[in-house]
């Protein structure tokens, strides 16, 4: 085979940059499982969170849980939607497919944008665009490796 022809090689599995990998996908795991789960539950029960929005002792919180209800079922059903775009993605980051950093981003971004979309007035976090630039760069570091 010439140079060419050969795929990159892939690091050490002992070594620190692999572990770091796998970290991400963890934190990935977690967060993106989590995310499909709730906003799954609450697209399947909305109308009973919306129907005991007065239960919720803080008025700052009960207005913030009011706000997303606003945005209605679809958005937490398409929010459960990228979330698990995003966990089969680093599923696949995982097994070092480059094709799982395209799925991990896309859903990543639209999940940034899906409450801009349905929510009036909503305020993007700071916080939640530094952590996703944060991952995708994480992320981004391996695609040298990947398939």
């Amino acid at each position: 085979m010439d140079e060419q022809q050969q795929p990159n090689p892939i690091p050490n599995e002992a070594g620190p940059s692999l572990v770091l990998l796998k970290v991400l996908c963890v934190i990935t795991f977690i967060g993106s499982g989590l995310g499909l789960l709730s906003y799954g539950i609450i697209g399947l029960i909305h109308d009973f969170f919306s129907s005991n929005l007065a239960l919720i002792p803080d008025e700052q919180n009960r207005e913030l849980i009011s706000m997303m209800l606003s945005a209605g079922r679809t958005f937490f059903f398409l929010n459960a939607l990228f979330y698990a775009v995003s966990f089969a993605g680093a599923l696949l980051l995982w097994r070092m497919r480059k094709v799982g950093f395209h799925l991990y981003t896309a859903s990543q971004l639209i999940l940034l944008i899906l409450p801009l979309a349905f929510i009036k007035g909503f305020p993007m976090p700071g916080t939640n665009i530094f952590i996703t630039i944060l991952f995708v760069w994480g992320y981004s570091g391996f695609l040298r490796y990947m398939k």
